[in-house]
């Protein structure tokens, strides 16, 4: 029982990065290899801040989620105003820069041999809660005028900017709380795997986020959970058999790709008054 739960943790914990990073890609278009750059900035700064510093442990938690604000905006200033494909190349050396970094400081971070001794104060119903509460406001930030004006960005870049939106100041927010998303999702991950290093998340495993958000469904945050929860479960649960956890990725891809470019869910999204509604319906 203990290991499908430890399965169950290890699996939401990554939906969190996948939401970080849909965020990104679902409003404005932008793809990251930097995610797990802001996975380690979270995992590093919450665990030093509570084990270094003694921090409280919500404290600890805050001071990631601003620390990977932080270097979000500083990051996105010279970066947004870059083609997407130039935007790609920057955010891969910026993830790679962070792990260099984390392998260097060895003082404070452990170097090569990371950070071990940190408690387990994060269990499953903290992080259900969290996935919750970030589906749900990524879910109203896409129906509100911002989130509109996004998905116009990532449409149609000069059209929404003939249309006088402000596609550099959209960008940098959503870059940002992406950010800070992720970072959160870090922070969560040093506190339940007790353990941490440089190597723990590199550019391989922040492609896969943006894989799994192309395969689901950039118009569904639905899509993205659900593939997400289907990715890493299997790849926990067979790990006998992980090297085909990735083939079938790739497989998934090529169905998408040639078969359904709006990914295997589309725009569809689970709510629980449409599905009432349709039972009643049916009666």
């Amino acid at each position: 029982m203990a290991f499908y739960l430890k399965v169950l943790e290890i699996t939401c914990i990554h939906t969190i990065f996948v939401l970080g990073a849909y965020l990104m890609t679902g409003l404005t278009g932008l793809f990251s290899l930097g995610q797990g750059g802001f996975v380690s900035i979270g995992a590093y700064t919450a665990a030093i801040a509570y084990l270094h510093f003694n921090l409280p442990f919500p404290l600890a938690i805050l001071l990631a989620v601003l620390m990977g604000s932080v270097i979000g905006f500083l990051i996105g200033i010279p970066t947004l105003r870059l083609h997407r494909d130039y935007f790609l190349l920057v955010t891969f050396g910026f993830g790679e820069m962070v792990r260099a970094a984390l392998l260097h400081l060895a003082q404070l971070t452990g170097g090569a041999l990371g950070i071990a001794g940190i408690p387990q104060l994060v269990g499953l119903p903290m992080i259900l809660v969290s996935i919750l509460i970030i589906s749900f406001f990524i879910s109203n930030l896409k129906r509100s005028r911002f989130g509109r004006n996004c998905i116009a960005i990532r449409d149609d870049e000069l059209a929404a900017s003939l249309m006088g939106i402000n596609i550099y100041a959209h960008k940098m927010k959503v870059f940002i709380l992406s950010s800070a998303i992720t970072s959160y999702g870090g922070a969560l991950y040093a506190f339940l795997i007790m353990f941490i290093e440089p190597n723990l998340f590199h550019w391989l495993e922040s492609a896969k986020l943006i894989i799994i958000t192309f395969v689901g469904g950039v118009n569904s945050i639905t899509g993205a959970i659900v593939t997400s929860v289907i990715y890493y479960s299997f790849g926990e649960f067979f790990r006998f058999v992980d090297v085909w956890r990735d083939v079938l990725l790739a497989l998934a891809v090529l169905f998408v790709t040639i078969f359904r470019s709006g990914g295997i869910f589309g725009s569809w999204e689970f709510s629980l008054p449409k599905i009432f509604r349709g039972r009643t319906k049916g009666l």
